[in-house]
């Protein structure tokens, strides 16, 4: 088999170790355009289970490697004069240029031919039966395919510059410096005893407050070395085609057409702050040598080799650009967690990706997990120690108070349930949940027709009445879009209904009719009339009911999630209705809270427009949003999902989150409580090991 690389970096070269390795028979050509000891950037990094993977790939190659690490256990974050170390973590790097140099010896020793100074502009030049396209995040092999390829690259806002610096860093650290032109986050970590990679990271209006717009390279350097003066302590910056970027994330839909195929970020990028472009690259290269050449039997079938390969490592190429877009978009807004204690500052920025549970940190870093825990529990008055997990705490829900962070959003029965009067299965699923612990249980979403009669509405409260004397607080979720309209009920009369209402809850207790919409003042009559007369009659049952909060969700229905803004602030006034409010209390005849009740509206993440997405949420916390229920449909690659939105909308916005679940597992919920990405987490059932404080 000839196998041609284009791009002679670490994943063509490892490539074409392995094969020649596998199967020194096979012929494999490195067509590199640079010179041999050309190399951009500075230090790589690996980890443990990467290293794993090199040995068994190639010990040879492996052993020159390692003995050539830096290696370091901590992270260091500096922020605000301060200085917090976290420990536990173990990482390793070397110079980019060192790795290079032992990956051209080793392919250069076993036959590969590799070709310094050849560019290759077409692949009319190349003759070969598998091409392998390794050159790069800009690879033109991957546009000149892309109808078959279908590559999506999404270019990121925030500039950042590669450096290297001679400061003999011994941890990973993080530096988050304020200027009076906005905050600069660096990215260091040692490659060798006595040099380190600098990544610094803006945002555009800071870069161009800062005069990097018109800057050279050599411009940069020196106005970096005045800005972080006092962190270099007289160490110099140190360039290499050191010039402002911003960082593309690349997806393609295929990574093979014919014969020719993606390696590394020709195919995927993973965003530099979860250090794993190399790792992939190499890893990459071991998943496609297998393929091709290491499977029983010898050579394959190259079109099935290929979608092999693809196969094997989408699925954990995806999981791991999926913890790198949660990882630069913390990074990207780092701005909004400056106001965190250092703690909880440490605590965010070591789980930002997802991938990093509480029970991870509790093993890792005892003293980081201990720290967060009682800073949490002392903000709810808990003294106890050791202190209860994040989910174990109570949630201040307005006036009300959650028994745990835990929120059961439980289904049950026929497709229907969410149309019909409840029944038994209603009471089994809330109550079994609240009998479990859950803080908060919530209905699944209904439509209008759940509470369009006095029945339902009497059902309805015997369930909540039951979760109650369990110590979960209920809420009841509303559907704003197609589905929340039904056909109205014969209205039933006064007496009947306050008849009802006394023998369903006993004296004191009694079933509102249709409030006349009349009854509201003129600054609230337009508010009130973009609620249709179905939902209107549904909230009215729902405090009947009892229920301590009201969810309001639009589903995928445009309309309705462009109208939920005024049906927030139409619905909180019914929802809320007091004696302050100018409606008429006879009228009403509601059993009225001492207190107001929180209203909520559910948001449904669209990642390709997020930035419309926080708007519209801004929009609901305006209108009278007290709870943003974030949800998002995932793909299977990310832990919580919805998270990354979640966290920007509470840290930015200021609003108390809850965030789906989905099927994450208890440490991850925990882990988002603790990082302070949302007030509360909701599941489908309670989690195992969940508990009450």
């Amino acid at each position: 088999m000839n196998i041609a690389c284009i791009g002679g970096g670490p994943a063509g070269l490892y490539l074409g170790i392995l094969v020649k390795r596998s199967s020194p028979d096979h012929d494999v050509v490195v067509y590199e355009r640079n010179r041999p000891a050309d190399t951009f950037g500075f230090g790589v990094v690996f980890s443990d289970a990467t290293l794993g993977h090199l040995a068994i790939a190639d010990p040879e190659s492996h052993a020159q490697i390692t003995a050539e690490f830096a290696r370091w256990d901590d992270i260091e974050i500096h922020a605000g004069g301060e200085v917090l170390r976290s420990t536990g973590h173990g990482f390793c790097g070397l110079e980019r240029k060192k790795l290079l140099e032992i990956l051209q010896a080793r392919a250069k020793a076993l036959g590969v031919r590799v070709e310094f100074e050849h560019e290759i502009k077409s692949l009319s030049e190349v003759t070969a039966d598998v091409v392998v396209a390794c050159d790069g995040v800009a690879s033109w092999v991957r546009d000149a395919l892309a109808p078959e390829l279908a590559p999506h690259v999404d270019v990121r806002p925030n500039k950042f510059v590669w450096l290297g610096c001679t400061v003999p860093y011994r941890a990973f650290t993080f530096l988050f410096k304020q200027t009076p032109h906005g905050l600069f986050r660096v990215h260091a970590y040692p490659f060798h005893h006595d040099g380190s990679t600098f990544i610094v990271e803006c945002r555009e209006d800071t870069w161009r407050a800062a005069g990097f717009a018109d800057a050279t390279e050599d411009q940069t350097v020196a106005l970096l070395e005045g800005i972080f003066a006092d962190e270099l302590a007289g160490h110099r910056l140190i360039k290499n085609r050191s010039i402002w970027r911003n960082f593309p994330t690349v997806r393609c839909g295929k990574w093979h057409a014919g014969n020719v195929v993606l390696l590394g970020d020709a195919a995927h990028t993973a965003h530099f702050s979860i250090g794993s472009g190399t790792k992939l690259a190499m890893e990459d290269a071991i998943a496609l040598r297998d393929e091709l050449v290491g499977r029983p039997g010898g050579a394959r079938d190259i079109p099935a080799a290929l979608a092999a390969y693809e196969a094997r490592r989408r699925p954990e190429v995806e999981a791991l650009q999926a913890a790198a877009q949660a990882s630069l978009e913390w990074f990207e807004g780092t701005e909004r967690y400056m106001r965190m204690a250092p703690v909880e500052l440490t605590y965010s920025l070591m789980t930002r990706s997802l991938r990093v549970s509480h029970a991870s940190v509790a093993k890792r870093d005892p003293h980081l997990a201990r720290g967060v825990e009682r800073l949490l529990a002392a903000k709810v008055g808990i003294t106890t120690d050791p202190p209860p997990p994040p989910t174990a705490l109570p949630f201040a829900l307005g006036p009300r108070r959650t028994t745990s962070r835990i929120a059961v959003a439980p289904t049950w029965g026929t497709s229907n349930a969410a149309t019909v009067v409840p029944d038994d299965e209603a009471l089994v699923a809330l109550g079994g949940a609240a009998t479990a612990g859950a803080g908060l249980v919530v209905t699944p979403t209904l439509s209008a027709t759940a509470l369009a009669t006095d029945e339902a509405a009497v059902r309805w409260s015997r369930i909540v009445d039951f979760v109650h004397a369990r110590g979960a607080l209920v809420g009841v979720k509303l559907a704003t879009g197609a589905t929340a309209a039904a056909p109205t009920p014969p209205a039933a009369t006064t007496a009947s209904l306050a008849e009802a209402g006394a023998a369903a809850t006993g004296p004191g207790r009694s079933v509102a009719p249709r409030a006349r919409r009349g009854s509201f003042g003129p600054a609230h009559a337009a508010a009130v009339a973009v609620v249709t007369d179905e939902l209107y009659a549904a909230i009215e049952r729902a405090v009947f009911a009892g229920f301590d909060l009201l969810v309001l969700d639009p589903g995928d229905d445009p309309v309705a999630i462009e109208a939920l803004p005024a049906m927030i602030e139409g619905a909180k006034l019914i929802w809320r209705a007091t004696p302050g409010t100018p409606v008429s209390m006879v009228s009403m005849q509601i059993p009225l809270p001492t207190t107001p009740r929180w209203v909520a509206a559910v948001v449904h993440d669209r990642p390709t427009a997020r930035a419309a997405v926080v708007g519209h949420a801004a929009q609901l916390v305006r209108a009278g949003a007290d709870l943003v229920w974030v949800s998002s449909p995932g793909d299977g690659s990310a832990r919580l999902p919805a998270a990354p939105l979640a966290d920007r909308l509470r840290n930015e916005l200021h609003v108390a989150v809850c965030v789906d679940g989905d099927d994450a597992l208890l440490p991850d919920l925990d882990a988002a409580i603790a990082a302070g990405r949302a007030d509360l987490v909701v599941v489908d059932r309670m989690p195992a090991g969940a508990r009450r404080a």
